[in-house]
């Protein structure tokens, strides 16, 4: 298995049928991300990866400064760990602070099904289990993307349908 410290510059990798390379990725281009990763070193791994494929981060180290932001900022995504000094990350989805609209994948080095089961229940698009390879990101959050926009077109079928009708 790669680990954060393994970013090679012309692997190209093929996760369930989707082909990434590992140059920046489109798919984080322009979008703003709240990291939400107690450890530091961790974090600017990750936070300096999706800076190098195009997002704007703002890294957060505990529930309390990940309110704030997602109080005083909006986010296209967010990458949050479970576990954290100060609580679980379940808890800001369970307060409804993370927007629906917001593509929100767990991360943890605990593996549990529980809370995998808990976060998609919640609203999360996907879960991560640590260590995970940082070009594995790009697929997660393409996927999400997909899902979150296969929301919306059955949603706006709905209301179309719905106005038909009436």
């Amino acid at each position: 298995m790669q680990s954060f410290f393994f970013l090679p510059r012309t692997l190209t990798t093929t996760f369930s049928g989707m082909k990434f390379n590992n140059q920046p990725s489109e798919i984080f281009k322009d979008k703003e991300i709240l990291l939400l990763e107690d450890d530091l070193l961790l974090g600017k791994r990750i936070a300096a990866f999706l800076e190098k494929s195009g997002a704007e981060i703002t890294h957060c180290q505990s529930l309390e400064e990940a309110r704030r932001a997602l109080t005083d900022l909006s986010f296209d995504a967010a990458l949050v760990d479970l576990n954290l000094p100060d609580g679980d990350s379940l808890e800001l989805l369970r307060e409804g602070i993370v927007p629906e609209n917001t593509s929100t994948v767990l991360m943890t080095g605990e593996g549990g099904i529980r809370s995998a089961v808990e976060a998609i229940q919640l609203g999360a698009s996907d879960y991560l289990s640590k260590p995970f390879d940082l070009k594995e990101l790009a697929y997660i959050f393409a996927r999400a993307d997909n899902r979150r926009k296969n929301v919306r077109i059955k949603q706006h079928n709905r209301e179309q349908e719905k106005k038909k009708s009436e």
